[in-house]
């Protein structure tokens, strides 16, 4: 029997999609590394799209590790593709729909709020003087404020507003705004949140992030550290996961001065080099495994049809 292929999908192929790659190996499955906007809708083909690399053939899975950005119309017909997979019976990890309730951080919010999960309160607007309404309301209450660009990531963009002078200097990105309450921590200046990985309902890996400045992600210089998780850490973060229908997701959470947990972000292609470094957990051979369960799972309904 030939080997099953994986498409791996992203814009820049790096470390992340070597360690998939030599996990999926060691498991028996082929990896074909792709970029999203390489892909294209053809009716003249049996499938109606065409990937790089697998003429008219599926492939047995599909994991999404990165889209670029892009205008609206190029990451539709990037949705359109990863949509299209999975109406065709291709296991995607993640869905276009996790990617959809994530990528936008209004959506998560709602989501997180729909499914009844704390997290911060959260304001999402066009109207800029609706935006200034709710920063003056908020700062006279004595509450410091974060902007967000709508989509983001890696902490960049991100503002704390304490006046209203500072709201009046912000522009916001496409004239979105996105307002969250700024969470203060636990302890004056120590700065930490978490960062727990999430696969298919059990926590994977996790660390904590520490900084000298609000803003812990990695990629802007914080900290990482391998960290317990509490039962109440670790249910909020498979409830957040499970509430933007992702297989596997980075969920952030940070403490506040009360000693409660809340979800900040949920990250549906997150990275785990940091993690990797604080833990040595082996995430990329948790999501092979992952993988190589949904294409027996796959090819034993086909086989049963």
């Amino acid at each position: 029997m030939n080997h099953p292929r994986v498409v791996i999908f992203n814009d820049t192929h790096g470390w992340h999609s070597a360690q998939l790659t030599a996990a999926l190996g060691q498991l028996g499955i082929e990896t074909t590394l792709v970029d999203l906007a390489e892909c294209r809708i053809d009716l003249d083909s049996p499938t109606g799209i065409v990937i790089p690399g697998f003429d008219n053939e599926l492939p047995a899975a599909a994991i999404v590790r990165g889209i670029a950005p892009g205008f609206l119309e190029q990451i539709t017909l990037r949705m359109d593709v990863l949509h299209t997979l999975a109406e065709l019976g291709v296991p995607v990890m993640n869905p276009a729909t996790a990617i959809e309730h994530t990528v936008d951080k209004a959506r998560t919010s709602l989501r997180l709020h729909l499914a009844g999960l704390n997290t911060p309160r959260t304001w999402a607007c066009e109207n800029r003087e609706q935006a200034k309404q709710i920063a003056e309301r908020e700062l006279a209450a004595g509450h410091k404020l974060v902007m967000k660009p709508l989509f983001g990531c890696q902490g960049k963009g991100i503002v704390r507003i304490e006046t209203l002078a500072e709201f009046e200097q912000q522009t916001a990105v496409g004239d979105a705004f996105y307002l969250q309450q700024y969470v203060a921590p636990e302890q004056p200046g120590a700065w930490q949140d978490w960062r727990l990985l999430v696969i298919d309902g059990e926590v994977c890996a996790a660390m904590s992030r520490r900084s000298t400045h609000w803003i812990t992600n990695f990629a802007q210089g914080a900290s990482c550290f391998a960290t317990p998780v509490s039962e109440e850490m670790r249910q909020l973060a498979i409830a957040a996961t499970a509430a933007v229908n992702a297989d596997y997701a980075g969920v952030d959470l940070i403490r506040s001065e009360d000693g409660r947990y809340s979800v900040l972000e949920v990250n549906s292609v997150p990275a785990w080099k940091g993690l990797y470094q604080a833990t040595g957990a082996n995430v990329a051979a948790a999501l092979a495994h992952a993988v190589c369960q949904r294409i027996m799972a796959s090819r034993s309904t086909h086989h049963a049809i």
